[in-house]
């Protein structure tokens, strides 16, 4: 008999009796490892699409034309800020004609305010020459009028700092200029609170 080992057993059948049961929960303990961390990954990737916000296909086509800006929720209600009433002659079509439109601007960063009223006398000048630039049949309609609109916030905006180049005052276009990517907008705006041509 060998030393060491107890009389009338095998010493290797001991062995394979002592090897077999670790190998068992060994192998049970790996398999239920990778089926939880399975389940985790699944689990991730299902939160990660429930919970990605959805975007509109206007602006996923924004982002694919480079053109989507950064809108900041305004931290407050909008603010308005009267610019006062212009009354002056249009361009001649059929006779002499004349507008008085009273405006306001519709801002959602009140700290444009004090902005706007230092930089009031070019803007008042901008505008005045901007009414002076247009036919009565240019601003007989509505299309008209928010044309007109649009064209007086891109030079307000272009004053303020907020678009790097202005069209000129007689361009009938209404965008040429993109907003300044690195600045914050703010003037959401231009409101005709009174039209009035005759």
């Amino acid at each position: 008999m060998a030393k060491g080992t107890k009389p009338g057993s095998k010493p290797e059948a001991q062995e394979a009796a002592a090897e077999a049961p670790p190998k068992k929960s060994k192998m049970k303990l790996i398999v239920i490892v990778i089926a939880l961390v399975l389940l985790l990954a699944v689990g991730a990737v299902a939160a990660l699409l429930l919970l990605k916000p959805a975007h509109s296909p206007e602006a996923n086509n924004a982002e694919e034309h480079g053109q989507a800006e950064k809108v900041e929720t305004p931290t407050g209600p909008p603010k308005f800020v009267d610019l006062g009433t212009f009354t002056t002659n249009l361009a001649p079509e059929e006779g002499d004609r004349f507008v008085q439109v009273v405006i306001s601007l519709k801002i959602s960063r009140p700290e444009l305010e004090e902005q706007i009223n230092a930089s009031k006398p070019e803007i008042l000048h901008r505008v005045n020459m901007m009414l002076q630039s247009k036919l009565p049949s240019e601003l007989a309609t509505v299309e008209g009028k928010a044309r007109l609109a649009d064209q007086i916030k891109v030079q307000i905006q272009h004053i303020l700092g907020l678009r790097k180049t202005a069209p000129a005052i007689g361009s009938t276009e209404t965008d040429t200029a993109p907003a300044d990517p690195k600045t914050k907008g703010g003037l959401d705006e231009v409101l005709f609170t009174s039209f009035l041509m005759q």
